[in-house]
């Protein structure tokens, strides 16, 4: 009986996360633009018609549309189902590792913000300060949870992170950034990482815990590493034209979230 309540529970945060990701589509719009998330409703961008129930049903309604809007067939960018498909595959990985815990409930809705920040961020080169402040209500939840239970178990293994490790990621993750940008600046005079990078290490730092937050740090590098080689290689890589940093961060941020703990327990045990 038990079993079966669980499966219940964990069929009905899937539809969740489905529903999730068509919401995120309105924010990665919106935010940017500085407009309201709830008004007006979802509507096609170029007729202005209102979107229909059934003409919002994620995933399913871009496919029997065709991808095309239904009374002006113009052409609905295919970054609405991807943020939907990719949405829905994170929850699913999360629920996998982790089934129902407190850490699953938190690692859920943090994964959904960093994927919005992944495509916010890719084009309009900002982390929205909304998204910042719902990773930090996040990460305040788990540094205070981690008081009464520091136990995070997964399928990859048990971890524990004490509550001061939550506190030395956050503060030491967004003064150790705030720190290169400030040298940065001192050396080269403008910028070397933006705002809102500095704030979503610190935010997402008290969620990650120190350990993971470093190796945060370490994977993004490596990511923008190999991007930017790649770019180099095809001749479309522009000397001291500014990039997006946030879909790394965000990026290795997940990694760390779910397989941190066990990559770095994997490692030591080489030695």
């Amino acid at each position: 009986m038990d079993n079966a309540i669980e499966i219940i529970i964990l069929i009905s945060l899937i539809l969740v996360g489905l529903c999730i990701g068509s919401f995120l589509n309105v924010l990665i719009y919106r935010l940017p633009l500085s407009m309201s998330i709830i008004t007006p409703s979802s509507h096609c961008p170029s007729c202005k018609q209102k979107i229909k129930w059934y003409d919002n049903i994620p995933l399913l309604s871009y496919i029997i549309l065709g991808g095309k809007c239904r009374h002006c067939k113009s052409k609905i960018s295919f970054r609405y189902f991807a943020v939907e498909l990719i949405n829905l595959i994170l929850w699913i990985v999360v629920l996998l590792l982790l089934r129902l815990s407190f850490y699953s409930v938190i690692y859920l809705f943090t994964a959904s913000i960093l994927l919005a920040i992944v495509f916010i961020d890719a084009k309009h080169q900002i982390i929205p300060d909304s998204l910042n402040i719902a990773l930090a209500v996040l990460g305040t939840m788990v540094t205070v949870y981690s008081i009464f239970d520091p136990n995070v178990v997964s399928l990859l293994g048990h971890f524990t992170t004490p509550w001061w490790e939550h506190l030395i990621g956050g503060f030491g993750g967004g003064l150790l950034f705030a720190g290169i940008y400030y040298i940065y600046l001192l050396i080269r005079k403008k910028e070397g990482l933006g705002g809102g990078d500095i704030k979503f290490i610190a935010t997402i730092g008290f969620i990650l815990g120190y350990k993971l937050t470093l190796l945060t740090i370490g994977f993004s590098a490596i990511i923008a590493c190999f991007y930017l080689l790649i770019k180099r290689l095809a001749g479309k890589l522009e000397a001291d034209k500014p990039f997006a940093y946030g879909p790394f961060l965000a990026s290795a941020a997940f990694i760390a979230l779910l397989f941190g703990d066990y990559l770095i327990n994997l490692y030591i045990s080489l030695f």
